[in-house]
């Protein structure tokens, strides 16, 4: 009964509440969104390589190491010995062991040069391990390409196709591998992570098609394995295609309560290659540190904005009251109790809070939709899909209610007014 006739109200001053509604909102959607960019990115960072006990690197930057190698961000590191990766391997404290060499692209994905092993060891999310939406048995044999799922949705390929990749991050019009393609033989599930928009070949691939480079110059000689039908089935077990450097080692530890004594050996300054150990989850925390001011202040900002438009929504109910007095006279004077005013005007603002918060999800999944679609590849973030956290729930909850609160003044108002104030007439 009382939300018919409160409803029967609003709609009497429809332009007025549908411009309140729709500014709490874009306020409404702009906190969500934030918070769904802030919990999108920490979610990806920590889940890129859950499995990974040490990342070894040449000497330099914990950081820009882990950055540059898990997640594709920043400036190249220095490149690291083959020989010092064979070290590392051969270290009795190591279970697995899995190289990584970066530099070339296709298309402006990224593409890294690796072993199958990856895909056996490297985790995702909450040790979750990568798996496969389609998938023949060559893999990362001869000159075979597993695709993440981001570039194989975006560039439309599916298995047997033939690619090539450009030496750097050149998107388009660098043609120096391009009689040496690769064949698509896998493509990942989709992982919310820089996996899903990378490309992946083996290590000794990665050599082959440098073959005779001088630096960054490409060979002028021809490729021994230009026109070969089955590019699968080349045998690049020769030592020819062992790589000299590499970008970093993903280490898998047998034990972890050995992991600071490794790498204290490791970047031992005595050995002929010191190198750098980067502990993943204690260097990512050490980031998060370094950017929680600003995303405490985006979190700040788009709370005080919630704050203006509840204040908003408050004035617009006070300033139309005076409006409202022969309405609110005609209701007592068909009996209504000075409660059941004020209780109709704690209801507006329900209703008003309610389609507000609803309306703000909405356009938050538009939002994400939209930032995934611009920031996406950029961030190697996969935010297309959207899940109400229990944080979120309470935003929400605690939004409706202050709403509620903020009818309140009017309601006391209502409640105050008089039969005869408001049937006086006014000149």
């Amino acid at each position: 009964m009382m939300l018919g006739v409160t409803l029967r109200s609003m709609l009497g001053r429809k332009l007025s509440l549908a411009m309140t509604v729709l500014t709490l909102a874009l306020s409404v959607a702009l906190f969500m969104t934030i918070e769904r960019l802030r919990v999108a990115v920490r979610d990806s960072f920590d889940g890129t390589i859950s499995g990974v006990d040490v990342l070894v690197g040449a000497r330099g930057s914990d950081l820009g190491l882990l950055l540059y190698t898990a997640f594709q961000i920043g400036d190249a590191s220095p490149s690291m010995r083959w020989s010092s990766f064979l070290e590392v391997e051969q270290d009795d404290r190591v279970g697995w062991a899995v190289p990584i060499s970066l530099g070339d692209s296709h298309r402006g994905y990224r593409v890294v040069a690796t072993t199958s092993a990856y895909f056996d060891h490297v985790r995702t999310g909450r040790d979750r391990p990568l798996g496969f939406t389609a998938k023949n048995e060559a893999l990362l044999n001869g000159f075979g390409v597993v695709l993440g799922a981001q570039v194989a949705r975006t560039l439309g390929y599916q298995i047997g196709a033939a690619i090539t990749v450009q030496h750097g991050l050149a998107s388009a019009g660098d043609s120096s591998h391009k009689h040496q393609p690769f064949i698509v033989t896998g493509i990942l599930e989709p992982t919310g992570t820089p996996n899903d928009y990378s490309l992946f070949v083996h290590i000794r691939a990665f050599e082959a098609i440098h073959e005779g480079w001088n630096g960054s110059v490409p060979s002028q000689g021809p490729d021994r394995h230009a026109g070969a039908e089955d590019r699968l089935a080349i045998d690049l077990s020769g030592p020819e295609f062992e790589p000299s450097r590499m970008t970093a080692v993903y280490v898998g530890l047998k034990s972890k309560r050995r992991i600071f004594q490794f790498i204290e050996d490791i970047e031992d300054r005595s050995r002929k290659e010191p190198l750098t150990g980067v502990l993943p989850g204690i260097t990512l925390s050490h980031l998060w540190v370094l950017v929680g001011s600003a995303e405490n202040a985006l979190l700040i900002f788009s709370v005080l904005i919630v704050v203006v438009a509840l204040a908003g929504q408050m004035t617009l109910l006070v300033a139309t009251q005076d409006l409202r007095r022969r309405e609110i006279a005609i209701y007592r004077a068909m009996g209504a109790q000075p409660m059941t005013i004020a209780g109709l005007l704690v209801t507006e603002s329900a209703v008003i809070g309610v389609v507000a918060a609803v309306a703000g999800v909405v356009l938050t999944l538009l939002g994400t939709w939209l930032a995934g679609q611009v920031l996406g590849g950029y961030l190697k973030l996969d935010l297309n899909a959207f899940m109400l956290t229990t944080s979120q729930a309470q935003a929400l909850v605690a939004f409706i209610s202050v709403s509620v609160l903020a009818g309140l003044i009017p309601a006391v108002m209502a409640y105050r007014s008089s039969l005869q104030d408001g049937m006086r007439a006014r000149f």
